[in-house]
């Protein structure tokens, strides 16, 4: 299902949510600030009773126009995909959001942790080749290097990387400053 970009006082770029969120905030006005959609998607959702256009772009209004997570750009298994351009960082190996994994590059089960700078996108074939090891020795073994060091990505490059995909062009005008 579709995102939407949210959008607070002068149009300041909030951040991207899912189409759940999106149609609890524009339709039951969850945290007391009105919410009006500037663009629709081409898709409606179904409750037993009603159906729901999902927003594509929305405005968040009222005196606190402040987005609780605004600061914090989420570590997702979607964000780590679209930080690394849905390739494999080993192998280089063009992935799906359904048929790649994540590979934690100083392996949990030796003290690595669940950062953004510990996280890559990649193949099933090189994730289970690589198992817990640490980065340094599947490199010794294979001769695999990460194509880009994992680092905590800016919120425009994610906003930027939703332009290229289906459905998102009518995001482009909002964008402005926040991709730049």
């Amino acid at each position: 299902m579709k995102n939407s970009l949210l959008l607070g006082r002068g149009g300041r770029v909030l951040n991207v949510i899912p189409w759940t969120k999106a149609v609890t905030l524009m339709y039951f006005r969850a945290g007391g600030n009105a919410v009006f959609p500037l663009e629709y998607h081409d898709i409606e959702v179904h409750s037993k009773s009603r159906s729901f256009r999902l927003p594509s772009v929305l405005l968040l209004t009222g005196k606190r126009d402040r987005y609780k997570e605004h600061d914090r750009l989420p570590l997702t298994r979607h964000n780590v995909f679209l930080r690394d351009e849905f390739t494999c960082q080993w192998c280089g190996k063009k992935l799906s959001s359904t048929s790649g994994t994540i590979d934690h590059v100083y392996p949990t089960s030796k003290g690595g942790t669940n950062t953004w700078r510990n996280v890559v996108a990649c193949c099933v074939a090189c994730n289970n080749e690589k198992g817990d090891m640490m980065a340094e020795k599947f490199t010794k073994l294979t001769g695999k290097k990460l194509a880009r060091k994992p680092v905590t990505p800016q919120r425009g490059m994610l906003f930027k990387s939703y332009l290229n995909q289906d459905g998102y062009a009518a995001w482009e005008p909002y964008l402005g400053k926040a991709i730049a």
